[in-house]
């Protein structure tokens, strides 16, 4: 390989459970799941050709971010999801990632490398127009951020919110260019490699506070 070329970045490996999890979701989402659907472990499992453990994994970190509810006696559905659900998730999440941002900007002192590093993959499979993989690679970039920001209370609150069950949502039910997202967050590593916190935390809201339904164009 000559020295000005880039190996192509490596995603991380997936599990089962979060297979079966991106299966539900893209079901949810491209409307073959409804509301109110009843969902039961051991005809997933078979559909999938696994065991109900990964499907029950699945279930649990779903239920957990709001797609589907549980009940006893009753079972696991599809939960009615409102746009008013998302909207309410936006402020929430642009305010931890703008703290992240200014954290890590301080932390990182410009070496933004690894943040570099995770968006030269997310451009990489953005150019394939895998909108799957691009909702993870998607995610392990905002993640890095927050991850940088060492602070181990942000990344709880953060992880609580389903960003990655939460952009696969977006992804499969638009038809958004995929590199022109991807592009959007090059402002965020350029603000955190200029070692500016203000900056940073500044891009870093202004770039979340655009998912808002009917204006979201980037993930």
């Amino acid at each position: 390989m000559k020295p000005t070329e880039r190996a192509p970045a490596r995603l991380t490996r997936v599990s089962l459970a979060d297979q079966v999890r991106d299966y539900i979701v893209l079901e949810i989402a491209q409307g073959r799941l409804t509301p109110g659907t009843a969902l039961r472990e051991m005809e997933i499992a078979a559909q999938l050709g696994t065991s109900q453990t990964p499907v029950r994994e699945a279930f649990r970190e779903l239920t957990a971010v709001g797609l589907l509810e549980s009940q006893i006696h009753v079972g696991t559905r599809v939960r009615n999801i409102v746009e008013q659900d998302l909207v309410d998730g936006v402020p929430v999440r642009a305010a931890l990632e703008a703290i992240a941002g200014r954290l890590a900007a301080v932390r990182m002192e410009g070496d933004a490398s690894e943040v570099r590093e995770k968006f030269d993959a997310m451009m990489d499979v953005a150019g394939t127009g895998d909108r799957l993989a691009y909702a993870s690679a998607s995610t392990q970039f905002h993640r890095s951020i927050v991850r940088l920001a060492h602070n181990e209370s942000l990344m709880r609150s953060w992880n609580a919110l389903g960003i990655e069950v939460m952009t696969i949502l977006a992804m499969a039910s638009n038809e958004m260019s995929l590199v022109e997202a991807a592009e959007s967050h090059r402002e965020i590593v350029e603000a955190l490699e200029s070692g500016d916190a203000e900056r940073s935390e500044r891009v870093l809201a202004s770039h979340v506070s655009r998912y808002l339904p009917g204006t979201v164009h980037e993930h």
